[in-house]
């Protein structure tokens, strides 16, 4: 245990030094005999008590200054003792609640030794002799039942046989319904010798409960957390490197002796490396794990995984939905797999399993609009371990299957003609062109598309606009008299009052450099501008080893618009091999706006300048809208060797990713939008208001509150969180905050807006939060392997159930001692100088009063 032990010592520092001590000794007897002398003179003129009164005070500051002469200090020591402490952690994930009725009659027999179900020390032998045929794979019906020596007679061996072989059965079958949990939990507290009480006795002990996360608790709490572990330790995944990091608070509150872990070892975090288990070493404490469950993969179904789009699909798009399938147990059978949904006719597919994993998919049509979930299922089998993992859900969100695309350009230059025929040859794009300047030879009654946008009378009338009802306008090389600044402020409020996505395409000869428009400068995501032109010897070179690439930058990777192949390092060589450009406009990105890719010389690999500075392709938020710039007119080259491909996907997807903003909840000022609508529990929802910029011109100070409230939560109860949006420094009309910690369900998020004349009213958003696919009850054997590693790295060793009474005696108290010394030297101490000083003035003074010189 902790105790302090407290001591006091005055030294003498100079008392060290023979020949210091004795010269002031000599100095002192002389100074003794002098004031003496002085004493027999000074009696003849003043009383004899006044004299010894000045006797006592010239005697008392001799003896002062002798001591201040060896330098006294006072030292004091404070011994602090630290017992050492031990760590019990133990595993709640759901693997732990799992049942082995499974096991091997051998691990049977272990567990019910070790909680005090069966044996003592008259049959100790007994139950030994029965585990050494089980582990030498004797089956349980023929082991040794009767002892040598018992029961002479046939009949009577028999009955005694059957009625110990029936008890053991009983046993088993009583062990067949307690989970890992619960073994770990009576081992701790409700044995004969509960091993937590043993622990107790040589030193403190903290207890926490782990997962994926972990909480401190205690035997009183213990039950309630095996029953229902808290949302904290995050029961859904194993990670093994939790009791490492609680090490560390265990640590500061004293010596450890050891960490006695109790779990199945099976670690689905993907965490735990070889770095991991060497950091082992460095705890300086050895750990005991301590292996529960069956080693035994027990027979279970279980659907370990779902792959399903995340991304709103098109009406009509076709969806592929992956099934993994653990099926340990169920090699060369079929089994039902059903895909559900609420309203639908379940669909159901035969899998012939030929090992301890399988596949199904089913392809969908998203023929109806809005969000939809479906269920995957197996049926239950007879025999398994399990039946809580046979289905995993998910939910798939149609959106308009219709883009309309407004398409402006000052002529029918190259790119506008690939873009055109890339957008009008998707069936789920409507575009509207305007072409200002195009051939026309009077043949037909007028040129083939309009030559000129149609504005209205009044400058801010949007509704009577083009831009009224595009889903996406793209801007090429138009000249300032092509698109007047009505023009402009129109798109304007398209974008940042109406929500709409805008493309600026870069043109030689107009757009932007020829424009001196501020509504232009706030629109262009970029500054700075400079035309870069390949010339010379460059410009004859093969396609693929002139002019400059593009390379799309981590922020760009993560775009949907630029992932033309799924895989990532396909998509990474794709955009590699492209041939490069012979022009473009680069330019710096502005404060808040983000690159998506950025130039970089063919053949070189490097970027022309840095990532800002060289940008390209360029994405930023405009009030409740959205502007994309692309610095080049070639995106038509992208079509070398490769056709439609490549140049067809990347604008359908610019088209698909202008139409995903209808899913946002938008009033007249502002726009709500959560990020991802569907996530998975522990990810963080981002949830965003745009404000317009009329809305945060007139109301600068207006707040932004998202409150989260679970759908079928009764409206008058509180809500289940309730977040502070706060302003956003790279994005001025944009308020943002995270939720956390969201449990599994629906949750209903509306936005609240605080001094702005209720602009937010009524305004809101569903969020789901699905439970987190992870291979936690995908393999359900306990893993010894991993629990030695533990137990060796550390320099302890791994127990099974039974031997749980070895393990005591191997936690050694490291005591620490430590010692807390304090010097306070009193020589040269303010309160010795005030004595010395003090007594002097009083022997003057009396000197005084008494007539003495």
């Amino acid at each position: 245990m902790n105790t302090e032990s407290l001591t006091r010592r005055l030294v003498f520092q100079g008392s060290e030094s023979t020949w210091w001590v004795v010269l002031c000794l000599a100095a002192a007897i002389a100074a003794a005999g002098l004031i003496v002398t002085l004493m027999r003179y000074e009696r003849k003129l003043v009383p004899k008590s006044t004299g010894y009164v000045l006797l006592g005070l010239r005697l008392s500051v001799l003896a002062l200054l002798f001591v201040t002469l060896l330098q006294p200090e006072l030292i004091w020591t404070l011994d602090r003792t630290r017992a050492g402490r031990t760590l019990v952690a133990i595993d709640l994930s759901e693997s732990m609640s799992t049942a082995d009725n499974h096991a091997t009659p051998m691990e049977k027999l272990r567990w019910a030794r070790a909680l005090g179900m069966i044996g003592n020390q008259a049959n100790a032998a007994r139950l030994d002799r029965w585990a050494g045929e089980l582990q030498a794979g004797k089956p349980l019906a023929d082991l040794s039942w009767v002892d040598d020596g018992e029961a002479a007679e046939h009949e009577a061996r028999r009955v005694l046989a059957e009625a110990r072989r029936g008890n053991l059965e009983g046993i088993f079958t009583e062990l067949d319904h307690l989970s890992r949990r619960e073994i770990a939990q009576r081992l701790l507290t409700q044995t004969a010798a509960p091993l937590l009480k043993e622990l107790e006795e040589l030193g403190p002990v903290d207890v926490i409960a782990f997962a994926g996360g972990f909480e401190a608790t205690d035997a009183a709490r213990l039950g309630a957390f095996v029953a229902t572990p808290p949302e904290g330790v995050d029961a859904a995944v194993t990670d093994l490197s939790q009791p490492l990091a609680a090490t560390a608070a265990a640590s500061e509150q004293g010596p450890l002796m050891g960490v006695v872990l109790f779990s199945d070892g099976r670690d689905n975090a993907g965490k735990l490396d070889a770095l991991t288990i060497e950091r082992l070493r460095s705890v300086g404490a050895p750990f005991f794990p301590v292996l529960l469950g069956s080693e035994q993969q027990p027979r279970d179904l279980a659907i370990a995984g779902l792959e399903f789009p995340r991304k709103p699909l098109y009406k009509g798009d076709k969806a592929i939905v992956t099934a993994s399938l653990n099926t340990a147990g169920f090699e060369g059978e079929r089994i039902e797999i059903h895909l559900e949904a609420e309203g639908d006719e379940p669909r159901s597919k035969t899998v012939e399993i030929t090992g301890p994993q399988a596949t199904v998919r089913f392809e969908l049509d998203s023929g109806e609009l809005g969000r939809k979930e479906y269920t995957v299922r197996a049926e239950n089998l007879p025999g398994e371990t399990r039946d809580d993992n046979n289905q995993q859900g998910f939910a798939l969100n149609v959106i308009d299957d219709r883009v309309r695309v407004l398409l402006v350009e000052g002529e029918a230059r190259w790119e506008f003609r690939f873009i055109d025929n890339a957008l009008t040859r998707d069936e789920r794009v409507t575009v509207d062109r305007v072409v200002h300047e195009q051939p026309y030879i009077g043949l037909l009654q007028q040129p083939f598309f309009p030559t000129k946008l149609e504005l209205p009378g009044d400058p801010d009338e949007l509704a009577g606009s083009p831009f009224a009802e595009p889903d996406l306008v793209i801007i090429g090389d138009v000249a300032p008299h092509e698109m007047p600044e009505e023009a402009w402020r129109l798109l304007d409020k398209y974008v940042a009052d109406a929500g709409g996505t805008l493309v600026l395409l870069a043109g030689k000869r107009h757009f932007p450099l020829a424009y001196r428009s501020e509504v232009v400068d706030r629109l262009v995501p970029v500054v700075n501008l400079r035309p870069l032109d390949i010339g010379g010897r460059q410009a004859i070179a093969a396609p693929t080893e002139r002019g400059f690439r593009l390379e799309p930058t981590a922020d760009g990777l993560r775009q949907e618009m630029l992932q033309l192949d799924p895989e990532e390092e396909r998509n990474r060589r794709i955009w590699g091999e492209f041939p490069g450009h012979m022009w473009g406009l680069l330019g710096e990105a502005k404060r808040g706006a983000t690159v998506l890719a950025r130039a970089v010389e063919v053949g070189q690999g490097g970027a022309l300048d840095d990532e800002r500075r060289s940008a390209v392709i360029v994405h930023q938020q405009y009030g409740l809208g959205q502007v994309l710039w692309l610095g080049i007119d070639s995106t038509w080259r992208w079509r070398h060797r490769a056709g439609d491909e490549h140049h067809h996907r990347f604008w359908a997807q610019i088209g698909r990713w202008a139409a995903e903003s209808k899913a946002s909840a938008t009033s007249e000022h502002v726009r709500l939008v959560v990020a991802r609508t569907d996530i998975e529990e522990g990810e963080d929802a981002v949830i965003e208001a745009r404000f317009t910029r009329d809305l945060e011109r007139r109301h600068p100070r207006a707040k932004a509150t998202a409150v989260l409230r679970r759908a079928d939560a009764d409206p008058n109860d509180p809500p289940f969180q309730t977040l502070e949006l706060a302003p956003v420094a790279h994005k001025p009309l944009s308020r943002e905050g995270r939720a956390v910690s969201l449990a599994a369900g629906t949750y209903k998020v509306e936005l609240l807006i605080e001094g702005a004349n209720g602009a937010g009213k009524e305004l809101s958003s569903f969020l789901y939060v699905h439970r987190r696919q992870t291979a936690e009850l995908s393999d359900l054997s306990a893993n010894r392997d991993l629990l030695m590693q533990f137990g060796i790295a550390s320099g302890g060793r791994m127990f099974y159930p039974d031997e749980l009474a070895r393990l005591p005696p191997l936690l050694r108290s490291p005591e620490l001692t430590q010692t807390l010394r304090e010097e306070t030297p009193l020589w040269d101490h303010w309160t010795l100088m005030l004595v010395f000083f003090g007594l002097l003035t009083i022997e003057w003074v009396v000197r005084k009063l008494n007539g003495l010189p």
